[in-house]
């Protein structure tokens, strides 16, 4: 029996006139199915379509406790074609801004929500003007977060400058912020003592200037600052070798003291705008004689009066060789 049925459909796809019969069927099918897509299509329809989300700006303090919803369901009605060309040709997304959320505080954390109503308007722009929106699922879309551990750090410049010849730092490199809160898991900020910075590389630098350096966060530690500002002033110096005698203080009572050599050359440097300072006789060497005991065969120098805008480079020798003379 089946074998019969096998031989006659094998017959019938071999008849030259069945063939041209079924494509005639075939042809006048495609055609009233073409008509009737054509007709759905041209209908109102509703149905449900899913509109992508996108999230921006979370916040670096919190970390999100719940699955974090990709989507929201919206039904139409619209027009076959309207929801055909959604489905195949439409990739925008709803945009929510975390920072523009509502906020609602709970133990532990908070939560953010947004009333999705207030949203009909930026949905309506994706999904198309054609289609009329019936409804936004869910209603309130709520992300909840959990606070992280938080600790405050120094930050520590990564640097490698060179000064151009006969310039200096005028004041020591300012770093704005110097130390910055950083959040994470209690257990790795304990690891962390400091923030580095990426690398600040200036070569032969003559004039002032302003940085703005990235720093190096450790990953799955988060920080609200990403920059800082690196502030450089530097200056012009004279350098100038100026000889002083040395003076002793506390000299015990019946002994006079000689002192090899009693004048010591001392470097120092100077803005250039102050080189008039160097000029005078501002500084104040000395000894100290109570420190003389058979363990110390010399006395180290002491300079004393120095402002903070002079350099004390060298004094030489630093220590100095005495003969200890008992008065007759």
């Amino acid at each position: 029996m089946i074998e019969r049925l096998k031989n006659r459909i094998r017959s019938f796809f071999k008849s030259a006139s069945n063939n041209k019969r079924l494509s005639t069927y075939a042809l006048f099918l495609f055609i009233s199915l073409s008509f009737w897509f054509l007709s759905m299509l041209s209908k109102q329809h509703e149905t449900t379509l899913k509109v992508p989300l996108i999230y921006s700006n979370f916040p670096a303090d919190k970390l999100v406790s719940a699955p974090v919803s990709n989507f929201v369901e919206v039904r139409v009605k619209a027009p076959g074609f309207s929801i055909l060309f959604y489905n195949l040709f439409n990739f925008s997304k709803l945009s929510l801004d975390i920072d523009k959320a509502n906020t609602k505080p709970n133990k532990g954390g908070s939560e953010v929500f947004w009333i999705m109503n207030a949203k009909r308007k930026a949905v309506v722009e994706i999904i198309s003007t054609s289609m009329e929106l019936l409804d936004i699922s869910p209603e309130r879309l709520v992300i909840p977060f959990s606070d992280k551990a938080k600790k405050k750090v120094p930050i520590k410049l990564n640097q490698t400058i060179s000064l151009k010849a006969e310039m200096w730092f005028a004041n020591p490199i300012i770093l704005i912020p110097d130390s910055i809160m950083i959040y994470g898991e209690k257990q790795q900020l304990d690891t962390i003592d400091f923030i580095d910075t990426e690398e600040l590389l200036l070569t032969d630098v003559s004039e002032s200037n302003n940085n703005k350096v990235s720093l190096s966060i450790p990953t799955k530690v988060q920080c609200k600052v990403k920059n800082i500002e690196v502030i450089i002033e530097v200056e012009p110096f004279v350098e100038q070798l100026i000889e002083y005698k040395v003076q002793v203080i506390n000299m015990k009572k019946g002994y006079t003291i000689k002192l090899f050599p009693e004048v010591v050359q001392v470097t120092l440097r100077a803005p250039k705008d102050k080189y008039s300072m160097l000029q005078t006789d501002f500084l104040t060497l000395k000894v100290d004689a109570s420190l003389i005991s058979t363990e110390n065969s010399t006395l180290a120098v002491e300079v004393e009066s120095m402002p903070s805008f002079i350099q004390l480079q060298r004094v030489y020798p630093s220590r100095l060789e005495f003969l200890l003379i008992k008065e007759q």
